[in-house]
């Protein structure tokens, strides 16, 4: 990534992983990168993007944070747990775009992005269709996949069969691509295997930049 990149990735990092998804970033961050190869989205839109996007959550309580996967949880208190973290998720992105110099263009771009990217209803455009795309995939990857099925306290069929849906359901990615990679992934998760034997980041060939690559 670009030294910006890196540097906006170590701002984020105290915003991180709020809601028992260690491995988030990284996990999108990955998925980011392998969508902008594939469909050439801009990188310097959905990379700042993808890094900042639930840093939104550490606005919220961890009950407010949690709520959303309770059983009892009814579609309009998601939506507006969702719609607060959005909200607090784009004013700490410009916070720290602000203060790492980024360009004011790019920094309204990736801010619109981050205020809708769990509840606005279409795709405003390839870089927000990207990011977005990125950010679903978590829930196929082995590591959300776990997540999901501890949070949700579900079996992992239970899970399997509505991840399945998703990729059938109309709009719900923007790219073939991501639909590629989520069929991919949940192949994997239904054979009970891994795509590799420790971080799914490593599998596309992104190591986080707080690591040393090997």
């Amino acid at each position: 990534m670009k030294s910006i990149h890196q540097r906006i990735w170590v701002a984020a990092l105290p915003f991180q992983a709020k809601r028992d998804d260690e491995g988030h970033a990284e996990v999108t961050l990955a998925y980011a990168i392998r969508l902008l190869e594939l469909e050439q989205g801009d990188a310097d839109v959905v990379i700042p993007a993808i890094i900042l996007h639930d840093t939104g959550w550490s606005s919220l309580s961890r009950e407010e944070r949690m709520s959303i996967f309770a059983s009892t949880a009814t579609a309009e208190n998601k939506r507006a747990v969702r719609l607060r973290h959005e909200e607090a998720g784009a004013e700490i992105a410009a916070t720290i775009l602000s203060a790492q110099g980024y360009p004011a263009r790019l920094t309204e771009e990736i801010v619109e992005i981050i205020s809708g990217h769990d509840t606005r209803p279409g795709f405003l455009s390839q870089n927000d269709g990207l990011t977005r795309d990125a950010d679903k995939l978590w829930r196929f990857s082995a590591t959300g996949f776990e997540a999901d099925v501890a949070r949700y306290a579900i079996p992992p069929q239970t899970r399997i069969t509505a991840l399945a849906d998703l990729i059938c359901k109309p709009d719900f990615f923007y790219c073939e691509s991501a639909r590629h990679i989520a069929r991919e992934e949940l192949a994997l998760r239904n054979q009970g295997l891994e795509p590799v034997p420790d971080d799914t980041t490593h599998a596309f060939g992104v190591v986080p930049p707080s690591v040393p690559a090997p």
